[in-house]
């Protein structure tokens, strides 16, 4: 993120500007839906990068103006900055994209096992932390 006074900021991801949407999209979703509705969207919108967002939306239609407008404002912008933040704080630069951490500290050599499994563990840390089934 670069950030110069009375501009707008100005963000950088590794596979262009349409990242960078879709990461703001990811953290409007986590922030305007519930865990197991969010988890579900989410998911469906990293399966295949052009899938649509309307199509990852049904049957939550009643959240999609919520989230669009958090996405095309300054709470997305917002959101899109704390989890750039949490990412420099895990490692800089990160030595392995996509790089995983579950709310613990960074283990390289973990990084495969979360690539194979990633559905498993990620419902079980989620579950474990939030007392949540998903």
């Amino acid at each position: 993120i670069e950030e110069h006074p009375n501009e707008e900021p100005k963000y950088h991801c590794q596979h262009g500007p349409r990242e960078c949407q879709l990461n703001i999209l990811h953290g409007c979703i986590l922030k305007k839906l519930p865990p197991k509705k969010a988890f579900s969207v989410v998911a469906c919108l990293m399966k295949n990068f052009r899938t649509s967002f309307e199509q990852c939306m049904e049957g939550h239609e009643s959240f999609q103006s919520s989230v669009v407008n958090c996405s095309q404002g300054q709470q997305g912008a917002k959101l899109f900055k704390e989890f750039a933040n949490e990412t420099d704080n895990v490692h800089r630069p990160l030595p392995f994209v996509p790089t995983i951490v579950a709310d613990e500290p960074y283990d390289y050599y973990d990084q495969n096992d979360w690539l194979q499994h990633f559905d498993r563990k990620f419902r079980e840390r989620f579950e474990a932390k939030f007392v949540i089934q998903l």
